[in-house]
Order: C-alpha cells, then sequence, then structure tokens
C-alpha cells in the first residue's frame, strides 16, 4: 500500500511496485481522477492495483480501511508512508489549524497506517516491509518550514523506534530522505526551485522514479539487513 499515490512521488512508487510484480493498493484522499490516472499507468504496463480513498489522518477511516483490505484482497506485506501536507510559511505566520493539518497527515497520519497494518501481521509477517518517507528539510532544516520539517523529523524519530521495536520479527523499517524532485509541489509551495539547484552538487532534481528504485530495493530481499535507516536520495544537497 502506498498512501498519497495520485501524483508525484507516490505515483512513481506504486508504478515501479506494480512494475516488481506487487498488487499495489493505491491511497488517496481527495484527488480521484490523479489516483484514476495512477491506476491506468499500472494497468498500461500489465501491473494490478486497488484504489482506496480514505484520509491518512482520520484513525477509524484508516483502521477500516486496511481491515477491508486484509479481508477482501489480501494481508499488506510493504507499506509506505508517503501522504504529506505542506505548510510553508513563517512561524509568526502559521495558524494553530496549520500545525494540526501538519501534525494530522504527515506524523499522526503514519502512526495511523502504520498501527493498523502491523495489527493484521500479529499471525506472521516475517520479511514485511515498512518504508517512510521524509524530507531532506527534515534533516537540515529550513526558514519558513517549521512546521513541516518538524513533523517530517517527527517520521524519522518514528522510523528508528519501530525498526528496534519490530526487528526481532524480522520487520525492516526505514526512511527515505528526497531532495528536490521534479513534482508538482515545486510550484504549489513556491519552492525555489534555482537556489536550490545551486546548492546541488549533482545540478539538477531528481526524477519520481529515482525514488521509486530505492523504495522497490527496499521493499525487496536484497535489503533485508537494512532498518532503523534515513536514507538520502538529494543529488548531495545534504550531505
Amino acid at each position: 500500500m502506498v498512501t498519497g499515490a495520485s501524483r508525484g512521488l507516490g505515483r512513481a512508487i506504486a508504478l515501479e511496485l506494480a512494475r516488481d510484480g506487487l498488487l499495489v493498493i493505491v491511497n488517496f484522499r481527495s484527488d480521484a481522477e490523479g489516483a484514476a490516472q495512477t491506476q491506468e499507468a499500472i494497468n498500461a504496463l500489465g501491473g494490478r492495483c486497488q484504489i482506496a480513498q480514505f484520509d491518512v489522518s482520520d484513525a477509524s477511516a484508516v483502521r477500516t480501511a486496511v481491515r477491508n483490505i486484509d479481508r477482501d484482497i489480501g494481508r499488506i506485506n510493504v507499506l509506505v508512508n508517503n501522504a504529506a501536507s505542506g505548510v510553508l510559511k513563517p512561524l509568526a505566520r502559521v495558524k494553530p489549524s496549520d500545525i494540526e493539518q501538519s501534525l494530522q497527515v504527515n506524523l499522526a497520519g503514519v502512526l495511523h497506517c502504520t498501527c493498523e497494518v502491523v495489527k493484521t501481521w500479529s499471525g506472521g509477517c516475517s520479511g514485511n516491509r515498512i518504508i517512510n518517507i521524509t524530507s531532506s528539510a527534515a534533516e537540515a532544516g529550513a526558514a519558513g518550514s517549521v512546521v513541516y520539517c518538524s513533523t517530517k523529523a517527527g517520521v524519522i524519530g518514528l522510523t528508528k523506534s519501530l525498526a528496534c521495536e519490530l526487528g526481532r520479527k524480522d520487520i525492516t523499517v526505514n526512511c527515505i530522505s528526497p531532495g528536490l524532485f521534479e513534482t508538482e509541489s515545486i510550484s504549489l509551495h513556491g519552492v525555489n526551485k534555482a537556489r536550490l539547484l545551486e546548492l546541488t552538487p549533482l545540478a539538477r532534481a531528481g526524477r519520481p522514479e529515482e525514488v521509486g528504485f530505492l523504495v522497490s530495493f527496499l521493499a525487496s530481499e536484497r535489503a533485508a539487513f537494512i532498518t532503523g535507516q534515513v536514507i538520502r536520495i538529494n543529488g548531495g544537497v545534504y550531505m
């Protein structure tokens, strides 16, 4: 299951996992058209997928969705927590509602999805994978992104703690930290692309499928001895 898979990195991740032969659950909250486009792209390459609409910040909705998927489709063996909400403004201009939204989607949403999926693994879960998406900004810090960076940094702590908790069950938990990527969020959030490219040794933005390649590796048996890690894919912008 890939949360927030209607566009951007989520779509690229879903496509790559489908290429690997996995049946992919494409989650979305409100972008039905985007989710349908992801489904069409997966079908075009001969992959398999199902669409699941629910809001990761709604604990009850997550519980119902995961139980229904487990009952009707099968156990979720790979969970990719990708859904996120960006609040990019100086702290003095941040509203309580901005803080609540970011906390509920970026951090509580990861906890909701992970908790419900892990509950379905109680009867044997060797080799299962949890892959969380954070951000280079969360590690390096960024002016005007205090709320976003705080919640994404929380995902790193969640990843490391859960890796300790689930390691004895042969479950790996890792975190991917992307830098600047060519997605809709660049224009949506007014990212200063030119400035970020100046700071990036490889002098280009990443391609969404490159994150998909990394998720594909972490989801495979080739990554069976990797857990509790924050893996940076950012062209060298934050070393």
